[in-house]
């Protein structure tokens, strides 16, 4: 891969496959948040196209505040390539997907009445390794 150059990856679609929030009446603040996240890549090397989906739960469903995500990005090759879909998955494609996630936790925690809920930003290198 040539560093002075774009991937060559463009990202096709990010798609919100499912998004559950949920709270009772008698949340305190500072809301406690344990967050967990799963990244699974698919990668088609015949179509030159990469699909990562990344999970999402907030805290778990017996806490005062929970919340279960899921958003899929898709992404292709395009004519200049400079950046495997492998090294894309690993790197780049999380980074580009988490963004989406952390809007739909902010925007769904002010929806429930809740002081807006932001998750900071993450090492996504470290968290594929993790998993």
């Amino acid at each position: 891969m040539d560093k002075d150059k774009q991937p060559g990856i463009k990202v096709d679609a990010i798609i919100l496959a499912e998004s559950f929030f949920k709270r009772l009446p008698d949340v305190t603040t500072p809301i406690p948040l344990k967050i967990d996240i799963n990244v699974s890549n698919n990668i088609n090397n015949a179509k030159k196209q990469l699909i990562t989906e990344m999970k999402v739960s907030l805290n778990n469903d017996s806490d005062k505040v929970f919340g279960y995500f899921v958003y899929i990005g898709v992404f292709s090759v395009t004519d200049q390539e400079n950046m495997s879909l492998q090294q894309f998955a690993e790197h780049n494609a999380p980074a580009c997907v988490f963004p989406y996630i952390r809007e739909e936790i902010q925007n769904r925690s002010v929806k429930a009445g809740l002081p807006p809920i932001i998750i900071q930003p993450l090492n996504i290198v470290a968290l594929n390794k993790c998993h």
